[in-house]
């Protein structure tokens, strides 16, 4: 059974300082996540900007990724308020994560995010995790997919496949 159609929680607290937030279907609140060029070159693979994700490229996106897995908004607190600075989905084939704001980037925010996630899949009764799909030149997505133990499983001349027994 697809992970989306179970009961999910509204808040996963990762840290005092960053949690996992149920999506509540505000498409329009996340569109300028999907604006940045370096969000839709490395998690979408476009790279022309007239084809940048427009709303209802979002709404598809957020819609088929909350039925394929529990799908959640990234926030981090700020200024005593949480705000959201990207998204990720909880489901044992290809997880997406996505960090929508460049200062959010390289702080360890995906990390902890995706340990979470392990431990969430382990939790669920999950063994393993594959086809986790990064291109070929996105490189801090893969430092972060080998030193969470991630191995290659495979890779094309755009993509590079792992996978992590849980």
């Amino acid at each position: 059974m697809p992970l989306g159609n179970r009961d999910q929680p509204e808040m996963i607290v990762v840290n005092d300082f960053l949690r996992l937030r149920k999506f509540d279907e505000d498409y329009a609140a996340m569109l300028s996540g999907y604006q940045d060029p370096y969000v839709y070159q490395n998690s979408e693979g476009i790279f022309d900007d007239a084809q940048k994700p427009d709303l209802d490229y979002v709404k598809r996106m957020y819609d088929y990724l909350s039925e394929a897995g529990e799908f959640y908004v990234i926030e981090v607190k700020e200024n005593e308020k949480f705000v959201p600075v990207g998204d990720v989905t909880i489901k044992p084939e290809n997880p997406p994560i996505a960090i929508w704001q460049e200062r959010y980037r390289g702080q360890g925010i995906g990390l902890a995010v995706m340990e979470t996630m392990i431990k969430r899949l382990k939790m669920l009764g999950f063994e393993k995790i594959s086809g986790s799909t990064v291109f070929q030149w996105n490189i801090p997505s893969q430092k972060l997919h080998e030193k969470l133990g991630f191995c290659r499983a495979g890779e094309t001349e755009e993509e590079i496949f792992y996978e992590l027994v849980l």
